[in-house]
């Protein structure tokens, strides 16, 4: 018998000169194929064997909802994942968009302005889920495209992040290729993660509606808005859709109509029928920028009136849109199905601010 390296080297000259031929057998039959697709098995296998580290650390995020930091920044060399600021406050608080342009941010990070991607000819409604043409515009100019994985994370302290994880899951990213990071960007600096340090400009610019090209053919491969709800789909679930659970993530305080609300002329209380479990109780005391256990959030649901093995469908409202994801994040953490769970886009802004809808106290 040759040796390996004779033999190696003898097909390869082979394959140079000429078609060259193996016989194989199958169910007794002696047949012929091309000498090249040994060779082509060979070398599909052993691209498998040898498959990068930072390629099997990115298969790992696939399907995972909650990512932690040590997974994410062990991950993070992989040019496939990409990490998205989604930090949005409420006005005036914090500036998201100027925190991120200041730094420090996750290395080769990109922000997501959900008050710029977003709807504004003919509604007055903060944030409202944008056009698929402009979703699909705005992916192409930060360079994610639909294989790559998304961890969608948020500053210190930022409880409002999931709005930027349910847009881009909502509209085209698959739900096992963008998760949630369990931590701010203060958690990866503690945990030793790469960053761009402040003072620095970001490495991806961002994006700005205005400069986009809507009529241009997209690369990335955008849907409309799903499991989206509007003012007069709500109406009828209250008129009596029975496979349907309202949950307002409002306060307490707020959901009673004990409070004045935080944007004005907006009137008080609550819809009809709707359940109350404030989405900051769904988070940890200590850290708003991580999901509590899912023991924790199915005792907090159930105490609101949520079961979540019980409950057919949910569509969560909150103030604008915002923090219903947060409700979103948790319901699928505890094992809903995705396409059961909904938010009504336009929220209290838009119910609380007209007057042809039933309001209770």
């Amino acid at each position: 018998m040759l040796p390996y390296r004779t033999t190696a080297l003898f097909i390869e000259t082979a394959l140079l000169s000429g078609p060259c031929r193996h016989q194989v057998s199958v169910a007794g039959n002696q047949l012929w194929k091309p000498l090249s697709s040994l060779l082509t098995t060979r070398t599909s296998a052993t691209q498998t064997r040898f498959m990068s580290a930072s390629d099997s650390v990115s298969a790992g995020l696939t399907g995972q909802l909650l990512v932690s930091v040590k997974d994410a920044i062990a991950a993070s060399p992989n040019e496939s994942i990409k990490f998205v600021d989604g930090s949005w406050f409420l006005p005036p608080s914090r500036n998201g968009r100027e925190e991120f342009e200041q730094g420090p941010r996750i290395a080769g990070a990109r922000f997501f302005d959900i008050d710029d991607i977003a709807t504004t000819a003919g509604t007055n409604l903060p944030h409202m889920m944008p056009s698929r043409a402009l979703f699909a515009a705005a992916m192409d100019a930060m360079q994610i495209a639909n294989d790559d994985h998304i961890v969608v994370y948020g500053t210190k302290d930022c409880m409002f992040f999931h709005r930027a994880w349910f847009q881009m899951r909502n509209m085209g990213h698959a739900r096992d290729s963008i998760s949630v990071l369990q931590g701010s960007i203060a958690d990866w600096i503690d945990a030793g993660g790469p960053v761009e340090k402040e003072g620095t400009a970001p490495s991806f610019p961002i994006v700005n509606a205005k400069d986009l090209d809507l009529t241009a053919q997209p690369k990335y491969k955008a849907q409309d808005a799903i499991n989206v709800m509007n003012k007069e789909e709500m109406k009828r679930i209250i008129d009596g859709d029975d496979t349907m659970t309202i949950v307002d993530v409002r306060s307490p305080q707020r959901f009673l109509g004990e409070v004045e609300e935080p944007r004005p002329g907006m009137r008080l209380g609550h819809m009809p029928g709707a359940k109350n479990v404030f989405f900051k109780d769904l988070l940890e005391d200590d850290n708003v920028n991580k999901l509590k256990p899912k023991e924790e959030l199915e005792t907090i649901l159930q105490a609101g009136g949520v079961d979540t093995e019980k409950a057919a469908r949910i569509v969560a409202s909150c103030g604008s849109g915002v923090t219903a994801c947060t409700l979103v994040v948790a319901l699928e953490a505890c094992g809903m199905d995705a396409d059961d769970v909904f938010v009504y886009d336009g929220s209290w802004s838009e119910w609380g601010g007209t007057d042809d809808t039933p309001i209770v106290k």
